[in-house]
């Protein structure tokens, strides 16, 4: 049986939220692997001078955990 692990992180981007997300799930595949799932919980975004100049998404990135061999 598989055992499956979240781990909560932010992605940035001066793109959008989606870019946002994409970042966040990029940047975890660089030390987690078996990425299944990711689950928005959060957008916010950076004002300055009335425009939007930084875009966050809040994720939950679900993985199964590797087992060692026996």
């Amino acid at each position: 049986m598989p055992v499956y692990k979240y781990i909560e992180l932010v992605g940035v981007s001066e793109k959008g939220w989606e870019d946002a997300i994409k970042v966040a799930i990029r940047e975890a595949a660089k030390t987690v692997k078996h990425i299944v799932r990711v689950e928005v919980i959060g957008l916010s975004a950076e004002v300055k001078d009335e425009e939007v100049k930084e875009y966050k998404a809040r994720v939950k990135v679900l993985f199964f955990v590797e087992r060692p061999p026996d």
